[in-house]
């Protein structure tokens, strides 16, 4: 049901906005000039924030085998954004059911569908679902960290909220010592 409404909103307003022009731009580069880094917009345009590709090359590499096919038939590129939107809406949607799931076990089946039920009515999440805006990429890591939490597996729920992001380890792994001993044990 989620999905479907996702799909839906995302189907209905597929054109983005300005704050998600550097990864839709992003994700277009990954996809139609792979390693040919030199022709990427981001050279020329790289923006007054520093900014990470890394949530656009993970939706970039899911969602390459549809964008190819679609390149194959030559249907136009609009598709294919709304290909990496649809994707992007997949991830963000698989780790909110990977909460769930740990929702139902700790807290029993009617907190469950209360839980569906809650994020179903509320616009704002299953829209932002496939906008491809940091804040959506970090959502769906921070989902799948209180998915682990909850499950018990705390040294899991570090590694999402942590070791995904470039440079937070080696931040971390200078300012806490415990971190050290984690890095070591893995």
């Amino acid at each position: 049901m989620l999905g479907s409404i996702a799909a839906f909103y995302a189907v209905m307003a597929p054109y983005t906005k300005v704050e998600e022009s550097f990864n839709v731009q992003a994700m277009h580069d990954i996809l139609y000039h792979s390693y040919h880094i030199e022709k990427y917009d981001h050279l020329e345009f790289p923006g007054v924030v520093p900014r990470t590709f890394i949530g656009a090359f993970v939706i970039s590499i899911l969602s390459s085998p549809a964008v190819f096919v679609l390149r194959l038939l030559h249907v136009p590129k609009f598709y294919s954004l709304l290909t990496v939107q649809l994707t992007l809406s997949c991830v963000t949607l698989m780790c909110l059911r990977l909460l769930r799931v740990q929702v139902k076990k700790k807290f029993g089946h009617q907190a469950e569908a209360f839980f569906v039920a809650l994020t179903a009515i509320q616009f704002h999440l299953l829209f932002y679902s496939s906008r491809p805006l940091p804040n959506i990429f970090a959502l769906a890591l921070v989902n799948l960290a209180y998915s682990f939490w909850f499950k018990g597996s705390y040294l899991c729920t570090l590694q999402a909220l942590v070791c995904f992001s470039v440079g937070s380890s080696k931040i971390l792994h200078k300012h806490c010592p415990y971190m050290h001993r984690i890095h070591r044990a893995s």
